[in-house]
């Protein structure tokens, strides 16, 4: 491919960047399965993506790739019984009233959804059996397609679009009810043929800004409640497994504090009265040396053999100091450390 086809092509998920700031009553909506589903729709399979035998096909939007109308794909195939037991799974989790079976349901759907997900990275892993890197664009490409048409459709109903993130987006309309959102999943549903849930509605939430540049929000940096009063966090150092123990404490510290704010105000006073004290407290604990130094230690994966990193990583320095100490390290192990 030229540079200019990859540059149209190979774009992966549609992702926006929002504006940092704290909004309020905004509804995530959710895609569910979106890439499987769409592999299982288009019949996107390494066989099917420009065939010979179907040159007039219909084309992928963007890639421009012919799809065969003449026989199913192995891919297809395989994940069309995955997607619709998953389905079966979640619908379990809404209707039934017993805990314990919620939670087993949960679990075998999650299950499913990660052998969903691992089919779509296969079909473009360079050493896949299966794989063919046409049939991951295809995917991707119609994936950005959805996404619009999901924006589209909820503007020309008079909701503003806050963010998009390959198969999610969060909405927000003043004066909007549960209903309404739920309408709204059953429009994009009907214009785009894919399952479309209501993840929730926020009470508030807060997307955050580039460290390098306040003015430029990152797509995957955000934190919310929902009005069932569940917080969601992602892209937070909370969540990363690195994280040395007292950041990770601090953390959950200040969002257990911010999960009790119902508004906008509410949120300003707990930051100011509540969650700076205990800034200030861990920085004092810090400077006066009184962490204990397992609090500060950062956990790594190695993932090359002591001497095969290319780089002077930190990961690779430590390695390769522990060698010198008589200390041998396989890729897959962890290592602590201290700066």
């Amino acid at each position: 491919k030229t540079a200019e086809e990859l540059l149209l092509i190979d774009k992966g998920g549609l992702t926006y960047r929002p504006v940092p700031g704290f909004y309020e009553e905004v509804a995530e909506l959710d895609f569910a399965s979106m890439y499987p589903t769409l592999m299982a729709k288009f019949n996107l399979s390494p066989e099917t993506v420009n065939c010979q035998c179907c040159p007039d096909a219909a084309r992928v939007p963007e890639a421009g790739y012919q799809v065969c109308t003449k026989r199913t794909g192995l891919i297809p195939k395989t994940i069309g019984p995955l997607i619709t037991k998953r389905q079966r799974y979640t619908d379990k989790i809404k209707t039934t009233q017993d805990p314990t079976l919620r939670e087993i349901y949960n679990r075998r759907q999650t299950a499913h959804k990660w052998c969903l997900v691992t089919c779509f990275g296969y079909l473009g892993y360079k050493n896949a059996r299966f794989g063919k890197i046409e049939a991951h664009e295809s995917t991707t490409a119609w994936g950005r397609e959805m996404l619009l048409r999901a924006k589209e459709i909820a503007e020309t109903r008079g909701y503003s679009f806050i963010h998009g993130l390959t198969d999610s987006l969060w909405v927000k309309k003043e004066g909007a009810k549960r209903e309404d959102y739920a309408e709204l999943t059953r429009a994009i549903e009907k214009k785009t043929g894919l399952s479309v849930s209501l993840e929730g509605i926020y009470r508030w939430i807060s997307f955050l800004p580039s460290r390098r540049d306040p003015k430029i929000g990152v797509p995957a940096r955000f934190f919310g409640l929902f009005d069932t009063g569940k917080l969601k966090v992602r892209g937070l150092m909370v969540r990363k497994h690195d994280t040395p123990p007292f950041v990770k404490k601090a953390l959950q510290a200040m969002l257990e504090i911010l999960s009790q704010a119902q508004s906008k105000k509410g949120y300003g006073e707990l930051l100011e009265k509540k969650v700076r004290p205990i800034v200030e407290a861990y920085m004092e604990k810090l400077m006066d040396g009184r962490m204990k130094p397992e609090e500060l230690s950062i956990l790594k994966r190695l993932s090359h053999d002591p001497l095969g990193y290319a780089h002077g990583t930190m990961t690779a320095a430590v390695a390769q100091e522990l060698l010198a100490r008589g200390i041998k390290l396989m890729p897959g192990e962890s290592i602590q450390m201290i700066i």
